[in-house]
């Protein structure tokens, strides 16, 4: 009789609290919806600076990193140091229920202890649903790269609503064996 009820009780809950319905991510404090899943995003590039690229999850993020083109980018690691070029195109999409201003995505280089990103933003606002493609190009820099381990990090750093500014969550597995400077 226990586990019927104690069933029953898991199956109300589950209805109640919508465990069926499509996954949403609110923030009250600026006053939009997230909704779906997130993408899975592509990376293309040359052979040798693919494998190092990592989009981070940010599942309450607004604007969400679909694909990260780095054809025109080079890297170059030894003796424990880097020095890159940064170009990349990204395409992203709003997929929050409100128009968004302005958003910052960034490439950082990052290595076991910091590292430094080149960031850029569109030229016009993004209504909800709405993908588009951002080209950036002509960043780059130099570092330290302890026993020449780099990796490239792709976020969005900032979202402006116009009346409000929003900081996605960053999740970045340890596994991954950097220390982002945030």
């Amino acid at each position: 009789m226990r586990i019927v009820v104690s069933f029953l009780s898991f199956s109300l809950l589950m209805f109640i609290f919508g465990a069926d319905s499509p996954q949403q991510h609110a923030s009250e404090s600026c006053g939009f919806l997230v909704q779906g899943e997130s993408a899975h995003p592509t990376v293309t590039g040359p052979d040798d600076i693919s494998p190092l690229v990592y989009v981070v999850e940010q599942p309450d993020s607004p604007i969400e990193v679909i694909s990260v083109d780095l054809s025109g980018m080079w890297l170059s690691v030894a003796n424990e140091q880097h020095t890159e070029r940064n170009c990349a195109t990204y395409k992203v999409r709003n997929r929050s229920d409100r128009p968004v201003q302005d958003f910052d995505v960034e490439l950082s280089v990052s290595v076991f202890h910091g590292g430094g990103g080149f960031g850029t933003h569109p030229s016009s606002s993004l209504a909800p649903g709405q993908t588009v493609e951002i080209k950036s190009c002509g960043g780059g820099g130099q570092g330290g790269a302890p026993e020449n381990h780099v990796k490239l990090l792709v976020s969005v750093q900032s979202v402006n609503f116009g009346e409000c500014f929003y900081r996605p969550s960053v999740r970045i597995p340890r596994s991954l064996g950097v220390r982002p400077v945030w």
